[in-house]
């Protein structure tokens, strides 16, 4: 019996009950305990299309493309934009689109950046005079190609359309 004893006590030691947790533990936080709360959008974000504001005679995604998310939020006059987007069109027909909608209004193409791991980026600056100010814009486009359709994203600062 007391062999018995001595193969059962490992067992036995494991179903005692635990010692109470000292004061001095800490308790766990109700933050560690509740899931973590999504990042929220900016108001001016708009997912699957474009969101209020955005310039789309200036800045549409070609008419095949897939509206994945846009923004336009108004600031010092000007407003900031982006918008992202997938498209089957090749990467030089997108980049063409941009750069004849782009000079037509009045931008100037300020070339394209090396070492991106982008099929291609470029930047079109335009510099005009708004109630006697001077205002610079600036957008930029980048089209990511993954085989089967190009990401494109086009980013900037622009003045809002008159009207």
């Amino acid at each position: 019996m007391a062999a018995a004893l001595v193969a059962l006590a490992p067992v036995l030691v494991g179903c005692q009950p635990s010692a109470a947790p000292s004061p001095d533990a800490a308790a766990p936080s109700p933050a560690a305990s509740s899931p973590t709360a999504l990042p929220t959008f900016d108001a001016a974000s708009t997912v699957g299309g474009y969101a209020p504001g955005f310039p789309v005679d200036l800045l549409a995604g070609p008419d095949d493309a897939t509206v994945l998310a846009s923004s336009a939020a108004p600031r010092d006059g000007l407003v900031d934009v982006s918008l992202n987007l997938a498209t089957g069109l090749g990467t030089r027909k997108i980049v063409r689109q941009y750069a004849e909608r782009l000079d037509a209004a009045g931008f100037e193409e300020a070339g394209g950046g090396d070492g991106s791991a982008l099929a291609a980026q470029t930047v079109f600056t335009r510099t005009t005079t708004r109630k006697k100010a001077t205002v610079v814009e600036s957008v930029h486009v980048g089209v990511l190609d993954d085989g089967e359709r190009r990401l494109v994203t086009v980013s900037g600062t622009v003045a809002p359309t008159e009207g």
